[in-house]
């Protein structure tokens, strides 16, 4: 559930990467409670959240919505299945409104104003962790939905203000980058690093002096790493099982306390990976059937530079780039350069018709079809397309993340011309 948080750091229009599929949410009804889900930790979640509908609520939210008269707003639980209506309410002529519902436990919800958005406008929507018992009051203002929010009277209310001042500052930042992908990836990520410390900070400090706090289901989504390991900090880990130390004794049991445990555990796994990985520095394997089924292995062009490239047709990053990977095949192909394309595709259709349609000409293009499942995302140890990784002609890995100006220099450097 917490890998849903709705207000985590937003950086995939900062780095022009993919890191989820095309698939979209749905809002539920709480009264749905028959719905099916693949995943029984989501609807254990879901239970330990939400009561039944018709009960005596115990959460109360009330407050103002600036230049937000007759706006809908809805209060929602949010799930690995999507978010779960608690409760609705209209504000009146002067924004005020209030917002009564029934939960069971301790959990992370979003407040959203109901409604169809343009095209280019995002949602309005923001985070918070109710507890029954809450009566939260909310200061808003329409125009400025997701950046405005002041939280009162609960536990959470003083630590998650702070984390979203911070977060203000860490997106005025964002925005302030005009050409994202002018820029070398790396170089990118170290500058996100660097502006994104003042922020966890403040988050290991608030974890370390009041570590059961429920704000922090939100604001540990900033100590995961947000495109692989590269700029990882190992500290973060033990920070992380600060917190659920504490909440092993103050929520046992709790879906939240069992997830948080899984994901200490996944991201110590995670980073001996990472670190293993980059000790061998040989591209593992790769054997995938392409569009027709063949079988192809990477290790088949060996003696050959390869680019293998990590794309999907649903990755509007990865075909913003795709022309300038064109280019620089036709320009270097005579080389022994090759490229090896790996789909994160799970449509076989738009998988081949996005080959045709931004001319992938090159013979390598393999995917098994799993999307984000597929066993390249372990193997090769990267969280976000487009990802590339350049080996020389015995195997080993030279490059990674290389792309436009990034990638036209490395293979200028390699090749001469």
């Amino acid at each position: 559930m917490i890998k849903n948080s709705i207000y985590v750091l937003a950086l995939s229009t900062l780095l022009f990467a993919c890191s989820t599929d095309e698939e979209t949410t749905t809002t539920t009804e709480a009264s749905n409670s028959a719905a099916t889900t693949s995943d029984e930790s989501s609807d254990a979640d879901a239970g330990q959240m939400m009561k039944d509908p018709n009960e005596v609520p115990n959460v109360t939210l009330e407050g103002t919505l600036k230049n937000g008269a007759n706006a809908t707003l809805v209060l929602e639980a949010s799930t690995d299945r999507g978010p779960i209506v608690i409760s609705k309410a209209t504000t009146d002529g002067s924004g005020k409104f209030q917002l009564k519902g029934a939960i069971e436990a301790m959990g992370l919800y979003q407040l959203r104003v109901d409604g169809k958005m343009s095209q280019n406008q995002e949602p309005k929507v923001i985070p918070m962790t109710l507890v029954p018992g809450d009566e939260l009051s909310l200061s808003l203002d329409f125009n400025d939905f997701n950046r405005s929010v002041v939280y009162e009277g609960t536990e959470w209310a003083e630590p998650l203000n702070g984390y979203m001042n911070q977060m203000k500052d860490f997106i005025d930042w964002q925005m302030s980058i005009v050409d994202p992908q002018s820029y070398n990836q790396e170089d990118l990520m170290k500058m996100v690093v660097e502006k994104k410390e003042p922020m966890d900070r403040y988050i290991i400090k608030e974890i370390r002096e009041d570590a059961d706090n429920p704000a922090h289901i939100l604001l540990m989504t900033n100590l995961m790493p947000m495109m692989g390991y590269d700029n990882y900090d190992p500290k973060n880990i033990d920070v992380l099982k600060i917190l659920h130390a504490a909440y092993e004794k103050s929520y046992p049991g709790h879906p939240m306390t069992v997830n948080i445990g899984s994901q200490v555990a996944q991201l110590e796994q995670g980073l001996k990976d990472y670190k293993d990985f980059k000790e061998k520095n040989i591209a593992p394997e790769i054997t995938l059937p392409n569009p027709e089924g063949e079988e192809m292995s990477l290790s088949s062009l060996k003696g050959k530079y390869v680019l293998i490239d990590f794309w999907a047709s649903w990755c509007a990053p990865c075909r913003v780039e795709n022309p300038n990977v064109v280019r620089l095949y036709n320009k270097y192909k005579g080389d022994k350069f090759e490229i090896f394309s790996v789909s994160l595709d799970k449509d076989k259709d738009k998988w081949i018709k996005a080959i045709q349609a931004d001319g992938l000409i090159w013979d390598y293009h393999v995917s098994d079809l799993l999307g984000w499942k597929t066993t390249m995302v372990e193997k090769y140890q990267f969280s976000g397309i487009p990802h590339t990784v350049l080996i020389d002609p015995e195997g080993k890995i030279i490059a990674e993340k290389l792309r436009g100006p990034s990638l036209e220099r490395k293979l200028q450097e390699l090749f001469g011309k």
